[in-house]
């Protein structure tokens, strides 16, 4: 395996986040607490990051907690 292909494995996220769009109800509270993950678009859907980065780790669970509809997962490999 090359050097650049190493750096590259190492530098992803183990967290990710998925939305269970069937019980989202777009209030916007996961966008209140992680605004770098979460975003409403204009036409009233919702746009998230799939992979978390390190730094936002607390914030994903701050939206996680926040979801009054519990459509919110993470899962943290390890």
């Amino acid at each position: 395996m090359s050097a650049a292909k190493k750096t590259k494995n190492k530098s992803r996220s183990r967290t990710s986040l998925s939305v269970d769009n069937d019980r989202c109800r777009r209030y916007g509270l996961c966008v209140g607490e992680a605004p770098t993950l979460f975003r409403m678009t204009t036409d009233g859907g919702l746009r998230y990051l799939r992979a978390v980065p390190e730094q936002e780790v607390e914030h994903a669970k701050a939206a996680v907690r926040s979801c009054p509809m519990l459509a919110i997962a993470l899962d943290e490999r390890r």
